[in-house]
Formats: structure tokens, C-alpha cells, sequence
């Protein structure tokens, strides 16, 4: 029932996405087509005089208008963003796959039960706390490469409020979930939905891909090796099921897209985000200040 409902979703949102554009395309090239048929038409007449140049610079500034005007309109009028809907694609695969996991009887080979008892099996005595420390090292490269002077999206205070804000969103979702979603640990343990480890890795390797892929797609395979990593060693530790893990992945990618799509990147910029005037009141005097975040 649930495939059903997303399927017919789908199948309503694309059209429209599609049929916005197709009609925007229209409409920007009848406004052209228009626009250079009546410089056409003046050039030929063989008449122009001054005022005539002036009406038509009128008419160009009103086409010109409408045209921008027409594209703003379609860009807002689009259901989803296409850089919205490219960003949740990987997120989204995540969470699914990890659901997908939850669904099967225990002795299905898709089960979360069958898959954590083969992965148990092949890494027999690999157990290592090593997963504790890797899910912070791609957010600690991302400001060791920043303090080795390496070329990065965000200067420093931005960094600083991105790293804290897709931080907190992720904490949130991941308690929220933990403390909503009743379920155990392979090891007896209690909360094991999603696992709280590979979120925070995989925010750590997204930023940290969002920062340097422009610099070097290196880096950010890199990170994403780390964050598998440390998923990997939450099962070989017998913490967490394979449902958990990629939820938890899907979690941390998405937090993290999320932030760097809607921050503003005030900071930093002294000479817009701040303001100091002088206040003069009945009994004296003093300094007005006031910053926007």
C-alpha cells in the first residue's frame, strides 16, 4: 500500500515538473520571437526618428522584463527543486535499502537478521572500538585541510554554523527516531534504530565532501570510505543491524544536504551582517548594535 501511494505520487510530480518547463520554454521563445519581429519591422520602415528609438527601447525594457519576470515565476512555481531532488536521491536509496531490510521473515537472505549473521560470520574476530574515533575524522580533516590553507567552499565561520546546525539536525532526527522506534540491539542492548555512530560519520564525510570535491575527488572518496567504515565495524561489534546502519547513513547525508542548501552564509561578512549607531536617549547616551545570524 505504501509502494502504491509513493509510486502515485511519482507519477503526479513529474509530469508537472516536466510540463512547467516545457510551457516556460514556450513562452520565453514566443516572447522573443516577438520581441525581435518588431525590431524587424522598425528597421525596415526606413522612418525612425527619435522618439520611435525610444519606444522601442521602451517595448525591449518591458520584453526584457517580462521575460526575467517569466522565469521567476516558473522557478518558484516548480513543485521540487531539481537540485533538491538530485540531492535526496543517495538519502533516500539509503533509508529505503535500510527499510527494505526490516521487512523480510528472519531466515529470508534480505533480512536484517540473515545479512548480520553473515557479516558476523566473514569478519569472525575483527571486533575493534575503532569505530568510536573514526566517525568524527572526516569532520576533523575538514578543518585540518582549512588550517593547512587547502581551497574549501566556506571560510571559516561558516563552517563553524554549518558544522553546528547540520549537527544539531542530525542529533535531533536521531533521538527522536531512537527514542520513538522501539527496537534491540544484536548484543541485548536497547535504542538500535538508527545507529547514532554512522550518522554522525556520515555528516562528517559530507561536509567534508561538500567542502574539497572541487578540490579533489580524493578527499571525498576518502571520507565516504571512512563513514562505510565505521558502519561496518557498528555490525562487526555486534551493535547494530544493517537496517540501522543505512538508515543511520541516509540520515547523516541528509542533515547535512539540507544545511548547506538553506544557509545563507551571513558570516563573516562584517559589512552587511552588522550595524553600530549611536543612541542618544533622555539621561545620556550610549551605542546601538545589532547583528543578523
Amino acid at each position: 500500500m505504501i509502494a502504491r501511494r509513493l509510486l502515485f505520487l511519482v507519477v503526479l510530480i513529474i509530469p508537472q515538473i516536466l510540463f512547467s518547463q516545457v510551457v516556460s520554454n514556450d513562452n520565453l521563445m514566443a516572447l522573443k520571437s516577438d520581441y525581435y519581429s518588431s525590431i524587424k519591422l522598425q528597421n525596415t520602415s526606413g522612418e525612425i526618428n527619435l522618439s520611435q528609438k525610444n519606444n522601442s527601447n521602451q517595448n525591449g525594457f518591458i520584453d526584457t522584463a517580462s521575460v526575467k519576470s517569466l522565469k521567476i515565476n516558473s522557478a518558484q512555481n516548480q513543485l521540487v527543486h531539481p537540485q533538491w531532488l538530485k540531492a535526496s536521491i543517495v538519502p533516500a536509496s539509503l533509508i529505503l535499502a535500510g527499510t527494505i531490510t526490516l521487512l523480510p521473515k528472519s531466515n529470508c537472505f534480505l533480512s536484517k537478521y540473515a545479512i548480520h549473521d553473515k557479516i558476523i560470520d566473514i569478519f569472525s574476530g575483527a571486533k575493534s572500538p575503532i569505530d568510536n574515533y573514526l566517525q568524527f575524522a572526516p569532520l576533523a580533516a575538514v578543518f585540518g585541510l582549512k588550517a593547512a590553507g587547502v581551497k574549501s567552499r566556506s571560510d571559516f565561520l561558516n563552517q563553524v554554523a554549518i558544522t553546528a546546525k547540520a549537527e544539531l539536525l542530525m542529533n535531533v532526527i536521531v533521538h527522536v527516531m531512537k527514542s520513538q522506534i522501539p527496537s534491540d540491539r544484536p548484543s541485548g542492548g536497547l535504542n538500535s534504530m538508527p545507529s547514532g555512530h554512522t550518522a554522525q560519520a556520515f555528516v562528517s564525510a559530507t561536509i567534508l565532501d561538500m567542502e574539497y570535491r572541487d578540490t579533489s575527488p580524493w578527499i571525498s572518496v576518502a571520507g565516504y570510505a571512512v563513514a562505510t567504515t565505521t558502519g561496518m565495524y557498528r555490525m562487526i561489534n555486534n551493535q547494530h543491524w544493517i537496517s540501522d546502519v543505512l538508515i543511520g547513513a541516509g540520515i547523516g547525508i541528509f542533515s547535512t544536504k539540507v544545511v548547506y542548501f538553506t544557509h545563507k552564509y551571513h558570516w563573516g561578512k562584517k559589512s552587511s551582517n552588522m550595524v553600530i549607531l549611536p543612541a542618544i536617549y533622555k539621561n545620556g547616551g550610549g551605542v546601538s548594535f545589532a547583528m543578523i545570524l
